[in-house]
Formats: C-alpha cells, structure tokens, sequence
C-alpha cells in the first residue's frame, strides 16, 4: 500500500508536458499505391497540409507532391501547440488519368512543434524547379539549422534520390553561421564559415573548403530529418 501511495505521488509532480500526446508518425502501409485523385492516398486521422504540382518525371503529365499533417486540433484547450506528425507523398501521373505512389517518408518533414521557435506552424515548405523536388526547413531558436533537400526522379529505380543537401548551422546571438553544400552527384562538398558584420550588415565569408565525398545512392525514404 505504502508502494502504491508513493506511486501516485510521485504521478502527481509529473510535468503537464509528461501527460502531452505524441505525434505518432504515418504508417506508410496505409498509404495506398494507386489511386484517381490526391485524396484517395491519405489515411484515416490525416489530412492534406500543403498540395505542389508539377512534371517530376518528363512525361509531360503533371504530378504531385503532398504534405500530409495529422488531423488533431492546432492547439489544445490551453492554447498549447499540438505536437503533430508530417509526411510526405510523391504521386506520378499514370495512363487513364490515374496517380500512382512512387515516394512516400514520415521521417523527410519536421513534425509541428518539434522545430522550435523558427518552425512556425502549418505550411508548405516544398516546391518543384525544373522537375526536382525541393525540401526547404527551418529549425531552432538561438542556434538555428537551414536545411534544403533536392530530389530527383531515377527512372532505373523508378524511385526519388537524393542528390543535394544544404545545411547552415547559425548562432544568431553572435552572428556565425557554417554551411555545409553538397552534390551528392559529383560527390563534392563545400564548406564554408561568414559572420555577420553589423557595419556592412552582411554576412562576411570567413573561409571556403572544397573536398571530394562518397557519392552514396540514397532515397527519400532514406532521409531523416532529425539527423541534420
């Protein structure tokens, strides 16, 4: 009994934030792999954030990227950011007008409430050029990430591979910042390192690095945003 109490106690003195529900990331099984419309691939408790278009793999027919979020309320009774998952899906037009899945992450899109002060809150973050994919994110607060993801059809694979990553890495409360560029193509990083001069209010490039990489194949069901 003495157990029990002390148990219940304790459960008392947990954080509100212990007692927060997760955001629990998309079962990509559900997901269907065909359908006639955007809609048709969004599961049961989702729902379309954000809808790209464009021609991703040069058949002249346009296809689309959605950005899924979970269908939870934006905040909670005390006006608290709900913590919910994103995903994303590539659809590719097919013959009679039809859409099929060739790409689909719950792991490429920060979930809402997971970026920090800079990550806002609902909106679209891809856009297309020039038939790839970009991905562009923001993270932090003080000490903020800039990542841009670029992705292109491989029509051997019949699947999106990464070929760039963007990274900066800036303290905004001193004014530095490193970026890391490479072209996962040609397998070549660049590395560079500027402060922010207040005089000139700009940023001033302190050093620039440029070095060969290995030039992995990787996907964008390979890519995992937390890791940058």
């Amino acid at each position: 009994m003495r157990t029990l109490t002390l148990a219940l106690g304790l459960l008392l003195f947990l954080p509100l934030a212990a007692w927060a529900e997760e955001p629990t990331p998309l079962e990509l099984s559900k997901v269907p792999q065909e359908g006639k419309s955007p809609q048709d691939f969004v599961p049961s408790g989702w729902k379309i954030e954000a809808t790209t278009r464009g021609d991703l793999d040069k058949n002249g027919s346009e296809d689309v990227v959605l950005e899924l979020v979970e269908a939870k309320p934006a905040e909670s009774a005390d006006g608290t950011v709900t913590d919910r998952s994103r995903a994303l899906l590539v659809l590719l037009s097919s013959e009679g007008g039809k859409l099929r899945r060739a790409g689909a992450s719950n792991r490429a899109l920060y979930c809402i409430g997971c970026q920090g002060m800079l990550g806002g809150g609902e909106g679209g973050v891809v856009k297309i050029d020039k038939g790839v994919i970009i991905i562009d994110q923001l993270s932090g607060s003080r000490e903020m990430t800039h990542t841009t993801l670029r992705f292109r059809f491989d029509p051997q694979e019949k699947r999106f591979m990464l070929i760039g990553e963007d990274v900066a890495h800036t303290d905004r409360a001193v004014g530095s910042t490193e970026s890391q560029s490479t072209n996962l193509l040609t397998g070549t990083k660049v590395t560079e390192k500027r402060q922010f001069d207040q005089k000139k209010n700009q940023d001033v490039l302190l050093s620039s690095k440029k070095q060969k990489v290995a030039a992995s194949k990787r996907y964008l069901e390979d890519v995992d945003i937390s890791a940058y």
